[in-house]
């Protein structure tokens, strides 16, 4: 019977909670890159259904949103995760040169230059996979704030073209506002050639477009946010659409 020898629980919880960080971020980056908005998805939670952090680096990776270095770095980090999660011998970063000496190998290469020349190995080795999970927590940190930006430009595109295609409604808001405050008509500024009254007529106008894009980010939420991210036009949309263009043309 093998004895039982320490297993060192501080440095292992210290190396998978790093990488599990990592994965947590990578879930949330694949879900603004698809525009999923189900935190508890089979495929991006944390069911176990759900893909592996392997799983979701290698579609990073496809998509060219991360190139080889970085893909490398997670492997590695991954790789390392493994060894402290369920080996029982890994219980320091030189004990690996006894697991796999190719993962040493692969941190002393990316040891900091600031560590001093007198640092112990297992302290440079320690420190290596810091600057790893430094540099990949910060790629795929800024993928997805770039990705969540990426959003909100969808979204600004969307309250737009509902403007557009709502312009009718928002012009008659802006003229009732006009008769409620017994001003002239926009015909009549125009034939009067008065600045003033045509800029006030532009300040209503431009107070009733704000409050249909109020409205119309109250919508956004749930089902509706998925809707405006929704990648196909069904064909009953389809059908609908050519409907009623018919009935504006009758």
């Amino acid at each position: 019977m093998e004895k039982w020898k320490p297993l060192n629980m501080e440095l292992r919880s210290w190396v998978i909670s790093h990488v599990l960080r990592l994965e947590q971020t990578s879930s949330s980056l694949m879900r603004a890159i698809l525009r999923m908005f189900n935190e508890n998805s089979k495929s991006l939670g944390n069911q176990s259904s759900a893909l592996s952090f392997k799983s979701k680096i290698d579609l990073l990776y496809d998509l060219e949103e991360i190139d080889k270095t970085y893909y490398n770095h997670l492997l590695k980090l991954m790789e390392i995760r493994n060894q402290f999660a369920h080996n029982p011998n890994a219980t320091s970063f030189e004990e690996l040169d006894n697991i796999n000496p190719d993962i040493n190998k692969y941190l002393e290469k990316n040891i900091p230059e600031e560590i001093v020349t007198d640092s112990d190995r297992e302290t440079k080795l320690k420190a290596a996979f810091s600057e790893l999970f430094k540099m990949a927590a910060g790629k795929l940190l800024v993928l997805e704030i770039e990705y969540t930006r990426g959003i909100e430009k969808d979204i600004l595109k969307h309250i737009n073209h509902q403007i557009v295609e709502n312009i009718d409604s928002i012009w008659d808001n802006a003229l009732t506002r006009q008769k409620e405050e017994n001003v002239s008509t926009p015909i009549a500024y125009m034939l009067s050639g008065n600045p003033n009254q045509l800029e006030h007529f532009y300040s209503n106008f431009k107070l009733s477009m704000s409050e249909f894009t109020v409205k119309e980010l109250e919508k956004i939420g749930g089902d509706n946010l998925k809707h405006i991210f929704k990648q196909k036009e069904t064909t009953a949309e389809t059908v609908e659409k050519i409907n009623k263009k018919k009935e504006s043309e009758k």
